[in-house]
């Protein structure tokens, strides 16, 4: 998604905006060392880039340093080190630390950030974006916001964010899910030579299987955590049943498309009514999910799930390697095709429809509204089926 720039270039610090703050400076200023590293700039370069004085790019990048920023002087100038492990987490100190640790603060804390975005035609512009959310991809990790600029919804890829700081502005609400609608994602690819679609099978094929143990692990943790406080284990399970199905298939049914054999399903899938398999409104289907499940205790449930995406895991390390390589047909989605990795872990994909449920949760704990719950009395669903009523499989 090409956003055509406007505003400043790497020797206007002004851009748009008129006269530089100080925030606007430093934001320069950092996005200046960062897209020089690891080599050095010196300080009369940096004044002519920023227009100002030695004397205040001297004091800004002792002001930076006192931050956290990993910045050195040596005989040949001022260069950046090792970034700082931990986020700052307010106004300019977070451009101490690395672009990734900023934005997902400012996703969690729904804030607006101040970006310096350097765009494929290589224009650098400094914009305002509300952080909605964070896409992972096998072929590169995206910011998704409202563009302050643009007045409209725009993906950030991260590793153009030369600097980002958080602004003292609440971003609102938006829902993620329309943003990412409009802004028709899957992201667009970059061209061969950009690197990450021209990567090997082994490293599309080790993206993937780094992700299936990041959701296990996530898993195993919200599991852990209802035992423990003892509350919302039922809600929980009707979610995990959830889970344990619509994955399995999805997962059965991504190895079909991608090796031609009949579906085979992992895990221990409970016995359905025959009608299950036919043409089934969601409501309908996700009825009888739930009440196949009901039988089972909270750790049955849960290890069904973890037992699918291990065998998602092991078949993913031992496919060939020819499967990694171009695109594959999308189940349930006629005419689409995306790379396998994206299609197993990528945005809705069953890793990412697990993480959106698990989201939901970390927003709002012990409450139904954790999993999207919005009660209608028209719904048939009983009360755990609910729960699950906005799960974006329904759209």
């Amino acid at each position: 998604m090409r956003d055509h720039a406007e505003g400043v270039r790497t020797g206007d610090p002004a851009g748009q905006d008129g006269e530089v703050t100080r925030s606007e400076r430093l934001l320069a200023l950092v996005a200046e060392l960062r897209a020089a590293a690891p080599a050095r700039l010196q300080t009369r370069a940096l004044a002519e880039r920023l227009r100002v004085s030695e004397r205040t790019v001297q004091r800004d990048l002792t002001t930076l340093a006192r931050d956290g920023l990993p910045v050195r002087i040596t005989r040949g100038g001022w260069a950046l080190g090792a970034e700082p492990p931990a986020p700052a987490v307010t106004g300019t100190a977070s451009l101490a630390q690395p672009v990734r640790d900023t934005i997902a603060h400012a996703v969690r804390a729904r804030r607006v950030v101040r970006i310096s975005y350097l765009d494929q035609a290589g224009e650098r512009t400094r914009r305002n974006v509300e952080a909605h959310g964070l896409v992972i991809a096998p072929y590169g990790e995206y910011l998704v916001g409202w563009c302050r600029l643009r007045e409209g919804p725009r993906l950030f890829r991260l590793d153009r964010i030369g600097a980002a700081y958080l602004t003292g502005s609440d971003a609102g609400l938006r829902d993620l899910d329309e943003l990412l609608a409009t802004l028709r994602v899957p992201a667009p690819r970059p061209a061969v030579e950009d690197g990450p679609l021209s990567r090997t099978p082994a490293r599309a094929r080790a993206w993937t299987l780094d992700r299936v143990e990041h959701v296990r692990v996530r898993l195993a943790e919200t599991a852990a955590e209802a035992r423990t406080a003892g509350e919302g284990i039922a809600d929980l399970r009707a979610v995990l049943g959830h889970l344990a199905e619509w994955s399995r298939w999805q997962i059965g049914a991504l190895r079909a498309v991608a090796t031609g054999e009949e579906l085979v399903f992992d895990g221990r899938r409970p016995p359905f009514p025959p009608e299950f398999d036919r043409d089934l409104p969601y409501t309908r289907r996700e009825q009888m999910i739930q009440d196949a499940m009901a039988v089972r205790s909270f750790g049955e449930v849960a290890r069904d799930l973890d037992d699918v995406l291990n065998g998602a895991a092991h078949w993913a390390a031992d496919c060939p390697d020819a499967l990694w390589r171009g695109t594959l047909p999308e189940p349930g989605r006629p005419g689409e095709h995306r790379p396998l990795a994206d299609l197993m872990a990528g945005w809705w994909s069953p890793l990412s429809h697990i993480e959106w449920h698990l989201d939901r949760l970390a927003d709002d704990p012990g409450t139904a509204l954790a999993f999207g719950h919005v009660v209608d009395e028209d719904d048939d669903l009983e009360p755990g089926g609910r729960l699950v009523e906005r799960c974006p499989l329904r759209l």
